[in-house]
């Protein structure tokens, strides 16, 4: 309403608008004869405000009068053609134009924003029903140490167990720097969760992770790369998580399924107030359709 009121206050559309009221005051007293099929298109100080506002948002700045006088020929043009089109009834039996209805209709019944403005009780039980859907998934930080099978050949069980080993009798408990083969894959990763890891590492490098001792390196592990010794750092467990965790996922989800809710609510009394009459091709029209899809 504002942006229509800073639209009417335009002085252009105050003289379209007087324009108009004159045009409208000597229509009233013109006693000439009229032609009684003319049909009327009226072009009001609603839609000439609608007109400038969708040329002003266009183009960045307010039509000029003779623009504003053509955006209005134009509307009237369309205005005709439609009612033309719809008396000779081109408007039945054209997808187009039954999908563009369809598409109107179907914003008509879209719910307002008071319909998607849930309590937080509402959410709490939106968040309880759906619960497995927002788990708080496993999460594991950990450092690994890559050996490249290519590298190792059938020493390469044997030279894990040798640097496992050497691990184990250092007290320090730490990796020397030049350990394992040269490789891209950080040598520490925080914490991530279960199916991350499974789509940087491989399946089954996630699964063994998600059972390996935390606090110590332990190994082989198999990765779609090659072979990893691995220092489990943290692991967080699957757990449920509070509305205030995950209230922005959990009120899309609610919104979209009150949305679809209303609208098939709306949609089945639309439906109810129709007969709906089906009938489906007899055997031997069904078979000649296969036949020829065949």
């Amino acid at each position: 309403m504002r942006r229509v009121r800073q639209v009417l206050s335009e002085p252009l559309v105050h003289f379209l608008i007087i324009g108009a009221v004159v045009f409208g005051a000597w229509s009233a007293l013109d006693r000439s004869p009229r032609d009684s099929d003319a049909q009327v298109i009226e072009v009001g100080p609603g839609r000439i405000a609608q007109l400038y506002q969708m040329f002003s948002r266009t183009w960045q700045r307010p039509p000029t009068p003779l623009e504003l006088n053509g955006l209005v020929e134009a509307f009237v043009k369309e205005e005709i053609f439609y009612r033309e089109g719809a008396r000779m009834g081109l408007d039945r039996d054209d997808t187009v134009i039954r999908r563009r209805m369809q598409q109107k209709m179907e914003f008509l019944i879209e719910p307002r924003d008071a319909e998607l403005n849930p309590s937080d009780e509402q959410l709490r039980a939106y968040l309880a029903e759906n619960a497995a859907a927002f788990h708080v998934p496993v999460r594991i930080a950990f450092r690994q140490v890559f050996f490249d099978p290519t590298r190792h050949g059938d020493t390469l069980k044997a030279d894990i167990a040798r640097l496992l080993a050497a691990i184990e009798a250092d007290e320090s408990g730490e990796v020397p720097k030049d350990a394992g083969d040269p490789t891209l894959l950080p040598p520490a990763m925080p914490l991530m969760r279960a199916d991350q890891i499974a789509a940087n590492f491989g399946t089954e490098f996630a699964e063994a992770l998600a059972v390996a001792p935390a606090g110590r390196w332990t190994g082989p592990l198999t990765s779609t790369f090659g072979q990893h010794l691995v220092f489990v750092d943290e692991r967080t467990e699957k757990r449920d998580p509070s509305l205030d965790e995950v209230r922005d996922p959990v009120l899309r989800e609610w919104q979209s399924a009150k949305r679809r809710t209303i609208a098939d609510e709306r949609y089945g009394a639309l439906r109810a107030n129709y007969e709906v009459i089906v009938t489906l091709p007899d055997d031997d029209r069904t078979s000649t359709v296969d036949a020829d899809h065949d």
